[in-house]
């Protein structure tokens, strides 16, 4: 009898036991875009395409948004402007950053193919001036640089672009008001390697290259390049219309007053929610991707916030 209640004792305390206990939720199929639970954790494929002249800087902030959401894939291709737009218009890649903001006629023209563009500014680059270490850039301006590409000029001065960072020659082109024929003192190389291999050899010459080749001084291979070529200076006119000498560095491009400044475009399709595109985005515009552009030696859009703790106890006097 004792055995029987016993028993009956033990089969209803591991029914209350079981019943206190709640059947887990089978866990739903997600989209590899949307956020997952509470924290917002991301998961899926991200395919960016970007400029080459400002690899440097991207590339340390892809490092850190795959440290800080280790769930997304992200593939990146440094590709021509022509080949991003291409890859762009054909979904290879669902953002691609640009050293330029698009321009309205290139907007239509994804409308008529019903891809409809978000794009937002992230940063400031420059394209820099490069010349010989022994070089004498004080007579150096704007008139002087415009009358170096000048095809009825007889300029002794050679200017080189390289081929790949054609973005570059654009930029130059555009903002010194040349659009097709310049003089025949100007020469392509290969890459921007062979820009800084040329001026380096030859006092006559100046190169035009990316910034962020050269902008993280922190930078092993940034300080070794700065051995060889030196980054020129110019007198042009600042905000104010007076002349001032500026360069390629941090502080005039953050000023406005360098010429050759431009700006680091993001570029996605227009959606409805906000999927790993505008997370990488945002990431970029926030305080911790701004960071990261300043320690590449870029200007971010969007400066960082400082917190400045002053004691405001009362100073003790005697």
């Amino acid at each position: 009898m004792k055995n029987k209640c016993l028993g009956a004792i033990l089969l209803l305390l591991s029914f209350i036991a079981g019943c206190g206990q709640k059947a887990e939720p089978q866990k739903k199929a997600t989209n590899t875009n949307e956020p997952i639970g509470k924290n917002k954790i991301y998961k899926g494929i991200l395919n960016l395409g970007c400029d080459p002249g400002i690899q440097s800087a991207v590339t340390q902030e892809v490092e850190i948004f795959k440290y800080d959401h280790d769930s997304v894939e992200v593939n990146i291709r440094y590709q021509s402007e022509e080949e991003l737009l291409r890859n762009f218009k054909q979904g290879d890649a669902s953002t691609i950053l640009l050293t330029r903001q698009l321009e309205e006629t290139e907007i239509e023209r994804f409308k008529e193919d019903t891809i409809y563009i978000r794009q937002l500014s992230v940063a400031y680059d420059a394209v820099a001036i490069i010349g010989h270490r022994q070089l004498d850039d004080s007579k150096l301006s704007m008139e002087t640089l415009r009358s170096y590409l000048n095809p009825k000029g007889n300029s002794a001065v050679k200017v080189v672009f390289d081929r790949e960072n054609k973005s570059v020659v654009s930029h130059v082109l555009q903002v010194l008001g040349y659009r097709n024929e310049v003089s025949k003192s100007v020469y392509a190389t290969a890459n921007a390697a062979e820009v800084i291999n040329y001026v380096e050899c030859h006092t006559d010459a100046i190169g035009f290259i990316p910034f962020n080749l050269l902008s993280d001084t922190d930078d092993e291979r940034v300080k070794q390049l700065l051995k060889r070529v030196k980054i020129l200076s110019l007198t042009t006119k600042n905000q104010q219309g007076e002349l001032v000498r500026v360069s390629a560095n941090q502080s005039d491009i953050a000023t406005g007053d360098y010429p050759l400044t431009r700006t680091v475009n993001a570029i996605t399709r227009f959606t409805y929610s906000d999927g790993l595109d505008w997370l990488f985005i945002n990431f970029m515009s926030q305080s911790r991707g701004a960071k990261i552009f300043l320690k590449a030696g870029l200007i971010p859009a969007r400066m960082p916030e400082r917190q400045i703790i002053v004691n405001s106890e009362g100073l003790k006097t005697n």
